[in-house]
């Protein structure tokens, strides 16, 4: 048995998640919302699509599973990883986040979304049977858009 791979071992079965936290926060990993404790809670409706994408993907325990299983990650030290793009596919997927844009370009710059290979290791090895494949695609396709459409966040260039 080792620790999780790609991450540096600290003692036996230990291994330091500070690699893995530190790409999640390079991602835009931090919700950002234009309220404050005085406004009322945000209305969200929990049967539109994009409220469905950001509840799928909100259930990461942030074990580095995903991350260890990453032939990516093994392979490229500047590559996000799973857990850090799907977690901004959530993020540019929760229309409370104001800073949408700035996480698009963050997880889509170097070593973001476009790294991802697809083989959906991280999907087989998730111990909660969340997909981050879908959501670096996600991402992929939201950049797409973003560059040859003038479309994507909020509909606009």
């Amino acid at each position: 048995m080792e620790p999780l791979r790609s991450l540096p071992r600290i003692r036996d079965l230990i291994a330091d998640m500070t690699p893995f936290f530190d790409k999640w926060k390079a991602a835009g990993g931090r919700f950002e919302d234009a309220a404050t404790r005085a406004d009322p809670p945000a209305r969200v409706d929990p049967a539109s699509p994009k409220r469905q994408v950001v509840d799928a993907g909100i259930e990461c325990i942030n074990c580095a599973v995903c991350y260890a299983a990453c032939d990516v990650v093994a392979g490229d030290a500047d590559y996000l990883g799973p857990a850090a793009l799907l977690h901004a596919w959530t993020l540019v997927n929760d229309e409370r986040h104001v800073a949408r844009r700035e996480t698009l370009a963050k997880a889509s710059g170097r070593g973001g979304c476009g790294s991802c290979h697809s083989q959906g290791n991280c999907m087989m090895h998730c111990p909660v049977e969340l997909r981050p494949a879908e959501g670096a695609t996600g991402l992929k396709r939201l950049t797409l858009a973003s560059l040859f459409l003038g479309q994507g966040i909020g509909g606009g260039g």
